[in-house]
């Protein structure tokens, strides 16, 4: 995003992995993930009156798996939000305050010189979770879709590939009524694991999405409240929700089959 839980996962892998080379070198060396192109054909095809999703909670998360390959890790976060479209542009559109919405962030700006029309790269520093590593630095590059009125994705990607290898993410905002708007995203991303227990990575990505989405859905619900009481309220729902995690990872779904294009009749 993340928008939203995009940049909250990248996040969360890089404190886990411990540091993630910033990006250098020109776009060409963009890290291709398998769901790259594979994400562009699901947003393509979307039909314009999928349903809206149907839960209580806050934000609604399904744990997607790549059959054969246990490191790649990816959750599809769905949401309704009491708030126009506008409002949600607007908030994702103010990268400075992407700080204030995703945990431990300590930065984030637009790299000078990096746009193009509607493609853009940001620069990430996130605080280290202990005194005595340094701060992670990555990039992501960003392509918004503004072409429809009633519609706007929010594509991004890793940069420049490290111990993260692939990271693939859209953000999905459409209009469902008057004063009330759709959230989808999509991520997915690869990475040298090593020791590191893919538990702990699961764990930690999903607390980063929840949080970051949630914040975006209060700050787009209350604009009045301050970041600060928008994160308080967000962790305060985490921890409503415990074993959130565990359910997610019990429940998943195998990516591939869920954004597979429908099988025509016989």
């Amino acid at each position: 995003m993340r928008p939203a839980g995009g940049p909250a996962l990248v996040a969360a892998v890089a404190l886990l992995l411990g540091a993630v080379p910033a990006a250098r070198g020109e776009d060409e060396a963009e890290p291709k993930g398998r769901y790259r192109a594979l994400l562009d054909e699901v947003l393509a095809r979307r039909p314009p009156e999928a349903p809206a999703p149907a839960t209580s909670q806050p934000l609604r998360l399904t744990c997607l798996t790549t059959p054969g390959e246990e490191g790649y890790v990816g959750a599809l976060q769905e949401a309704v939000i009491e708030a126009p479209l506008s409002v949600l542009v607007a908030l994702l559109d103010d990268v400075p305050h992407y700080r204030d919405l995703f945990p431990d962030t300590v930065d984030v700006h637009e790299v000078p010189g990096s746009r193009l029309g509607d493609r853009f790269v940001t620069a990430w520093q996130q605080k280290a979770p202990v005194f005595f590593l340094p701060d992670t630095h990555y990039q992501l590059v960003y392509r918004v879709d503004r072409q429809e009125p009633s519609r706007v994705v929010y594509r991004y990607w890793l940069r420049r590939p490290g111990a993260l290898r692939h990271s693939d993410g859209a953000v999905l905002l459409e209009v469902l009524g008057p004063g009330q708007t759709r959230f989808t995203e999509y991520d997915f991303f690869d990475a040298a694991w090593g020791p590191v227990p893919l538990s702990m990575v699961w764990g930690e990505a999903l607390k980063g999405m929840f949080l970051s989405d949630v914040a975006i859905k209060l700050k787009a619900e209350h604009p009045a409240w301050s970041y600060a009481k928008v994160a308080g309220e967000a962790a305060q729902l985490w921890r409503a929700e415990p074993g959130l995690a565990e359910r997610c990872r019990a429940g998943a779904r195998s990516a591939p089959s869920l954004l597979a294009p429908p099988r025509s009749p016989p």
